[in-house]
């Protein structure tokens, strides 16, 4: 055993983790895809039934719930844009923390003004 391997040790095992974890993405995304795909119109349908509902709710007094269902689908349609133009690699790079940090406070932000906007949330 060399000295050089017990200072190798911690990088190699780091470099190990991303790699396992970069094909566990790989792979979860390729499956959702897929999923996604085969079952497109259940998938619209169930997140129509969900908008209205929260529309309905939302015209009752209930502005958060709109807001929340906003929020997740502007969110979650943003990662999956992204997602498909450069790929589940993206979401391991180095500041892709910090890249959905900044994404989670302009959905935040935004969905706040669609709000204030369409007169739903009293200030």
């Amino acid at each position: 055993m060399s000295p050089d391997f017990i200072k190798q040790m911690p990088t190699w095992f780091l470099n190990t983790i991303q790699e396992a974890i970069m094909k566990d993405i790989k792979i979860f995304w390729s499956w959702s895809m897929s999923y996604l795909l085969a079952h497109l119109w259940i998938v619209i349908g169930i997140l129509l039934i969900v908008l209205v509902y929260a529309i309905f709710r939302a015209f009752m007094g209930h502005w958060w719930v709109l807001g929340s269902v906003l929020y997740t689908y502007l969110y979650w349609g943003i990662i999956l844009i992204i997602g498909s133009i450069f790929g589940p690699a993206m979401f391991v790079s180095t500041y892709a923390d910090l890249g959905l940090f900044i994404l989670y406070i302009f959905c935040f932000i935004l969905v706040g003004r669609i709000l204030n906007k369409t007169g739903l949330k009293r200030p």
